[in-house]
């Protein structure tokens, strides 16, 4: 097995991802009114762009023609440090809004904590590739989906669920 044995998973999940975060705009620009009024749902925002933005910088280190593992591992590991110093600082903005009134949606995503996981599994990958062992791309599957379906889950939130 190779890193361009890949080539396909990352086209798919770029696309995903790809599609989500256009969405994603669509919604904020069409509830940008209500979004304004509340700093609690532009950190929300933040958050859920963060989460569907993974994917998409995961599938373009992984269709790059021609790069050894070591390479994409150090990659990974460099997007996943950046990754969790983002969320962490999203989610601190989040905290610092006064936002008392998440529902009970909200607070179990948020003690779940599918970015930290995500964030967790794209390390660890990357780690594995360094070593020189390309079965690290297969931890990519959970961590792209759990990327996918957590950032839908925000968005779900931020969207419909939200208090405001």
């Amino acid at each position: 097995m190779s890193i361009q044995d890949w080539d396909t998973f990352g086209h798919v999940a770029g696309d995903a991802s790809g599609a989500l975060v256009g969405l994603l705009f669509v919604a904020v620009s069409l509830n940008r009114d209500r979004i304004v009024q509340y700093p609690a749902l532009h950190a929300s925002a933040l958050q859920t762009l963060i989460i569907f933005m993974l994917p998409l910088i995961i599938a373009i280190l992984l269709v790059t023609p021609r790069q050894p593992a070591w390479v994409l591992g150090s990659e990974l590991i460099t997007l996943g440090i950046v990754h969790g110093l983002t969320l962490a600082l999203a989610g601190h903005r989040k905290r610092n809004t006064g936002n008392d009134e998440q529902s009970q949606l909200a607070r179990l995503l948020d003690q779940i904590s599918p970015n930290t996981a995500t964030t967790l599994i794209v390390l660890a990958a990357g780690a594995i590739l360094v070593s020189g062992n390309v079965v690290g791309l297969y931890l990519l599957v959970p961590a792209v989906v759990l990327a996918l379906v957590g950032g839908v889950v925000k968005a779900w939130i931020f969207l419909i669920d939200s208090p405001y």
